[in-house]
């Protein structure tokens, strides 16, 4: 290996855990006996008052744009204030018939507690990259675009990480593979939210694309944390309307026997159990 070379990552299958003796029975065992004994029942109950069914997708995407708004206006100024509205607006004008909001702004109303978000996914057909990139760019010119196989990312250069690379505010997602084409074009895979007219994935579907994050060789593990959490949230608040027939056939457009997987990831969820990932 060269000097400057980057060392491979092993694969998610491959990982060794580097203190083994943090994961063993006996471990977790004396680790549960002594919090048990020093938090007593004092903590009891408490998140029983939390919300337990889902937001719904109009009230949901207005929470989370809401806080991504004022942080923008608070903390960012001069930073572009782009709400996922503005994105589809821009797509439908140019022509883009099949769409889906995905990521947060996608699922955000099968969450309980709606969170935030500094980016607006939107899925489209391939064969719209050339015309979707072009209205973005038309409509936004002072964004640096970014192309990558399966995403173009517009970020803006004048909100920027601490070490100066430009955040990401618009990304669109590419339907390269089975599980995004079949959302994108299969009928079943996406509703229209009255209230919004937004273009949504179903609940089965949006369980399909966190389980896909979530069991990728190439994202981060604290990325891999927040799709966790999302995916327990969604598959909680939303367990009794779950198509397990529709969430099996999606699983398996992950992966061959994903199905069977994504199916024991719900009821891990449910039982609130530790995800094997």
């Amino acid at each position: 290996m060269t000097e400057n070379a980057k060392p491979q990552l092993p694969k998610r299958s491959q990982l060794a855990l580097s203190f083994p003796e943090l994961y063993t029975p006996e471990h977790l065992q004396r680790r549960r006996e002594a919090v048990a004994k020093q938090e007593g029942e004092r903590w009891k109950g408490v998140d029983d008052t939390d919300p337990k069914c889902p937001a719904g997708h109009a009230r949901g995407i207005q929470i989370s744009v809401s806080i991504t708004s004022n942080y923008r206006q608070t903390h960012r100024q001069g930073a572009m204030d782009i709400k996922p509205q503005d994105v589809i607006d821009v797509l439908v004008a140019a022509g883009i018939k099949k769409w889906v909001l995905m990521g947060l702004h996608g699922y955000v109303g099968y969450l309980p507690q709606p969170r935030a978000t500094q980016d607006v996914d939107v899925l489209i057909g391939q064969s719209d990259r050339k015309r979707a990139v072009k209205a973005i760019h038309d409509a936004w010119p002072m964004l640096v675009i970014e192309e990558l196989e399966p995403v173009v990312r517009f970020k803006d250069p004048a909100d920027c990480f601490n070490d100066g690379r430009p955040k990401p505010v618009i990304d669109i997602m590419l339907a390269w593979d089975k599980l995004n084409e079949a959302i994108l074009k299969e009928k079943g895979y996406v509703v229209v939210d009255e209230a919004t007219q937004h273009n949504i994935p179903v609940v089965e579907a949006a369980l399909a694309a966190k389980y896909a994050a979530l069991i990728s060789d190439y994202r981060d593990r604290e990325k891999k944390e927040y799709d966790a959490g999302d995916f327990r949230r969604i598959a909680r608040a939303n367990y009794d309307r779950v198509q397990r027939e529709k969430l099996r056939r999606l699983g398996d457009l992950v992966w061959e026997g994903g199905g069977a997987e994504l199916e024991e990831f719900l009821e891990i969820a449910q039982r609130d159990e530790a995800f094997p990932i």
